[in-house]
């Protein structure tokens, strides 16, 4: 699928259906232009994204699986918690505060709802937690974060005891730059239920504070069940990447998480002197996502991948996780759809963006497809005065090679809560369908919603 153009409403002989297309194309143009406000670069997509499908086709060759729709690529072991990211069922995050002895040029904290209260105040998390529990029917996995948890060392053991005896099974995970963790803490928070401690290196830092980070790793390994590093891409890194990712696979880390940088829409200063640029088109379906990462920077992806590429074949041992900024953004289009439990009239619950979608034909197009539908028995939608067609997206690998050559419209929906507390719905994106989609939509259906460890989707 393809973003919608201008041409593509030009194209549209029902004026009616020409204006919606348009209004759509005017969204994502709307999108280029605040990409351009920043003052960075902006890189066109095609040749990059070219080159992430060969990479990430040459990683499936050699044992990889793609997951979550193409957002995300796995070898080797993956963390049960990033299996269930994907629709964050039973899943949750929590911080003591947002206070951090760091401050990096690229985070997105400052995005976050009330940053500044918990900068210097804490949060009630005991009672959020026992909330969560009761409301979600139980918690599968529970994280604590920052901000750096550790400024809190221990409340953060007291964190992972209660946790502990709130979700007995639950997988309990800690975020951190490994500040103050040394072995005496790392036992202290194993004993208290912690499953596995994910570190942040920061490359751009003096050595020493690299080193400390390091040092606090290597003495978990053995102490905390699961070791890991977590940390964004960044473009011109390669030989220091590599250096970390063979030390880690030296000492026997269990994976890295390698996440799409991004920019978190501040210190636009910083991004520029390092001659960054943004992903011309970094979300498939425009739309206001609560995920502050914000939008991802060019080359990061390619890196990653390329990373994971060297990393399989120089026979590394680790579980090696390629996380894009849109594999952080399905939990809260799955949770908003309400796991597609609604029954919408002309729409389908999409297993794999998690949308509600429908296929959509206007003019000339509508009425031959309105024909073919019919005659293959099809259920559908068709607005005869406006001339529109609607309907399931699944349906369009039945249809006959000689109905192809109309123009498709996939159009995707989401549920919205309004400010009396009512649900709305919403169209959000309209995309282009070309013949080689046919395939992909069709399977929709047999994708599965919920992953548990090592699953995936392809």
């Amino acid at each position: 699928m393809r973003p919608v153009t201008v041409l593509d409403a030009q194209l549209v002989s029902a004026p009616a259906y020409r204006e919606y297309v348009a209004h759509f194309a005017a969204e994502y143009e709307n999108l280029a232009k605040v990409l351009r406000s920043f003052g960075l670069g902006v890189r066109a997509p095609g040749d990059a994204r070219r080159r992430s499908s060969e990479l990430i086709e040459e990683l499936v060759r050699k044992g990889a699986r793609v997951r979550n729709d193409g957002k995300s690529v796995v070898y080797g072991s993956l963390s049960p918690a990033c299996a269930r990211c994907r629709t964050g069922n039973k899943s949750v995050s929590e911080f003591i505060s947002l206070a951090c002895n760091r401050s990096c040029y690229f985070c997105f904290n400052p995005n976050q709802c009330d940053y500044e209260r918990y900068r210097s105040s804490e949060k009630d998390w005991r009672t959020e937690l026992e909330s969560f529990e009761r409301s979600m029917g139980g918690l599968d996995c529970i994280a604590l974060t920052g901000g750096e948890p550790l400024l809190h060392p221990e409340e953060a053991v007291e964190f992972f005891a209660f946790a502990r005896a709130l979700s007995p099974c639950a997988h309990l995970r800690l975020y951190t730059s490994g500040f103050g963790a040394d072995e005496a803490l790392l036992r202290r928070l194993a004993d208290a239920g912690l499953d596995e401690i994910r570190y942040s290196v920061k490359l751009d830092e003096p050595a020493e504070r690299q080193a400390e980070t390091l040092a606090s790793l290597d003495a978990a390994v053995g102490i905390v069940p699961s070791v890991m590093v977590e940390m964004p891409v960044i473009p011109g890194t390669h030989d220091q990447m590599v250096e970390l990712l063979r030390h880690l696979d030296e000492v026997g880390a269990r994976g890295i998480n390698l996440l799409e940088f991004c920019f978190p829409l501040n210190n636009a200063d910083e991004y520029k002197a390092r001659g960054f640029e943004l992903v011309g088109d970094p979300y498939r379906i425009p739309y206001d996502y609560g995920y502050a990462g914000a939008l991802p920077v060019a080359g990061s992806e390619e890196l990653a991948l390329e990373l994971m590429l060297e990393m399989v074949d120089g026979g590394c041992s680790l579980g090696l996780h390629y996380c894009s900024l849109e594999n952080k953004n399905t939990a809260q289009v799955y949770e908003q759809n309400l796991g597609g439990q609604l029954s919408i009239p002309g729409y389908r619950f999409s297993h794999r963006t998690f949308f509600y979608e429908a296929a959509r034909a206007f003019g000339r197009d509508a009425l031959e497809l309105a024909r073919v539908l019919d005659a293959a028995g099809i259920e559908h939608t068709f607005d005869g005065d406006g001339r529109m067609v609607m309907f399931d997206p699944g349906e369009l690998a039945g249809i006959s090679e000689e109905a192809r050559s109309c123009a498709v419209y996939l159009s995707s929906a989401i549920i919205e809560t309004d400010e009396a507390g009512g649900r709305t719905f919403r169209e959000v994106g309209l995309q282009a369908v070309e013949p080689d989609d046919y395939r992909l939509l069709a399977a929709d259906a047999a994708q599965p919603i919920e992953e548990g460890q090592g699953a995936h989707d392809r």
